[in-house]
């Protein structure tokens, strides 16, 4: 019996160390092309329901945006469909995106895969997304209608397991899951974290954003040669959008040393733009520059929002 016992106790252990008792969160990768190159792991998406819409829909887990939020062009006639959940936009609550006033829509019940956030505030982003008619979201492909952001997580731990794609929400994590998790402290703004890497032997804050999936390193035209040469060729060009906005950005490939705590990380491309607006938002945030989902695809990554700190294993 006492030998039973001791098998069922190290089996628990085991799937605390696992994972397999955690309340995981599928996510996928979805592809596209961009230019004359086919990327597949463009964007990081997560199945969801909202209150009653009994149709397929996904959203992008985006932890460089702010609101979590759904797409006026793409949620309208699931509106249309679910009329009691017309009833709860409220205009009062505004949210400004890109300079303009978006409603939000009150009190909604969210699932991520089988994983439920109840009573939760949404914004509606007017006039993004792809338009789709009450026809169209009637057919069986899956619908993109939104944008996951960090302000579903505050106050708690977020683990994003890469190479199994899946991730949860907890409010503490097993102790022996920690085993070979090595943690930085993090700063915090607007619920985005940045996160302190050592580049070329000076500490830098960069922003950690789910929605920049293809790029380790991304900086201005100012920062670039912290990490390449002034004299050095230029390695890449991708013309890529953010919100719907197109530009170009540009790639060199590293030559000095960058490392995450202890963690020398391997040589990559690097990119950098020259957008004003870009500039701007970087010194505003007071951070170098961003960093994505490419640097950590091996490995289990946890965001401690409510200890300020970011782990990798």
């Amino acid at each position: 019996m006492k030998q039973l016992l001791s098998i069922l106790l190290l089996m628990s252990s085991l799937s605390l160390v696992h994972g397999q008792n955690l309340p995981w969160i599928k996510f996928y990768w979805t592809g596209d092309s961009i230019g004359d190159r086919y990327f597949d792991k463009l964007t990081m998406d997560v199945p969801i329901k909202i209150d009653n819409i009994p149709f397929q829909l996904k959203a992008q887990l985006d932890l460089g945006a702010e609101n979590t939020m759904l797409y006026g062009n793409s949620f309208q006639p699931y509106l249309e469909f679910e009329k009691a959940l017309k009833n709860k936009i409220d205009s009062s609550t505004l949210i400004w995106i890109q300079g303009k006033k978006n409603p939000t829509l009150k009190g909604v019940n969210l699932k991520l895969d089988n994983i439920l956030f109840s009573n939760i505030d949404i914004v509606l982003f007017n006039g993004f997304g792809d338009t789709l008619t009450l026809d169209s979201i009637h057919t069986n492909t899956i619908k993109h209608v939104g944008t996951i952001a960090p302000d579903l997580f505050q106050n708690k731990i977020l683990v994003i397991d890469y190479p199994n794609k899946r991730l949860c929400v907890l409010d503490e994590l097993p102790k022996r899951f920690l085993k070979g998790m090595s943690f930085v402290d993090f700063k915090i703004r607007k619920g985005r974290i940045k996160i302190p890497f050592q580049i070329n032997n000076k500490e830098q804050d960069l922003l950690f954003d789910t929605g920049a999936s293809l790029f380790p390193l991304f900086t201005t035209n100012h920062n670039i040669n912290d990490v390449s040469d002034e004299n050095q060729a230029i390695a890449d060009s991708l013309l890529i959008s953010t919100w719907g906005e197109y530009y170009y950005i540009y790639g060199k490939e590293t030559i000095h040393e960058v490392k995450l705590g202890n963690r020398v990380l391997p040589p990559t491309k690097a990119y950098f733009t020259d957008r004003k607006d870009m500039i701007n938002f970087f010194k505003e945030e007071e951070i170098w520059g961003s960093t994505g989902n490419a640097y950590f695809l091996n490995n289990v990554v946890v965001i401690d929002y409510k200890n300020k700190r970011f782990g990798v294993k």
